[in-house]
């Protein structure tokens, strides 16, 4: 099974990603589709992540789940928020998420502090297991940022996927 002979490099690059503080967070802002769809808020709810990750499950593909551990933040007490999507033909479709245990001071603001809770934001995304446009996210992040991080971070050579000449 692929899963299984990609478990050693995976565990290695977690490895070397865990000491690159903001690493995750740096990758999905520079996304290009990612960074269109994050607003001032995630940018400071994204500082608060501290690692990711994407696992797998059922042969083919059946089902992705999408794992984002947080450190303490101003947000919600999770440290941990999964998010699982079936995998078909038509593409990625939500199945089930954690909840989202907001902080009472934020949650009582929520309406006023996420500004249109209508439209493709992150934040919207992470706390919301209906939201529209979640499976494109899921996508972006399952088959685009996961498999190779690398391209969106940003290097001293410039903006992601170009070098200096």
């Amino acid at each position: 099974m692929i899963g299984q002979r990609r478990k050693p490099h995976l565990g290695g690059r977690r490895a070397i990603i865990w000491g690159i503080p903001g690493f995750w967070a740096r990758a999905i802002m520079n996304q290009p589709q990612m960074s269109a769809m994050i607003s001032d808020q995630d940018e400071d709810m994204l500082s608060y992540m501290i690692s990711l990750e994407v696992q797998e499950l059922g042969h083919p593909r059946h089902r992705c789940k999408l794992m984002f551990f947080f450190r303490n933040n101003s947000y919600f007490w999770n440290d941990m928020i999964i998010k699982e999507y079936h995998l078909s033909i038509a593409g990625y479709r939500a199945s089930r998420s954690t909840p989202v245990q907001w902080f009472w001071d934020y949650e009582q603001g929520a309406p006023r502090r996420r500004q249109d809770t209508t439209s493709l934001n992150f934040l919207n995304w992470l706390s919301d297991h209906n939201c529209p446009g979640s499976n494109r996210i899921a996508e972006i992040i399952g088959e685009g940022l996961w498999p190779n991080p690398l391209h969106y971070y940003p290097s001293e050579e410039g903006p992601p996927g170009q070098t200096q000449r």
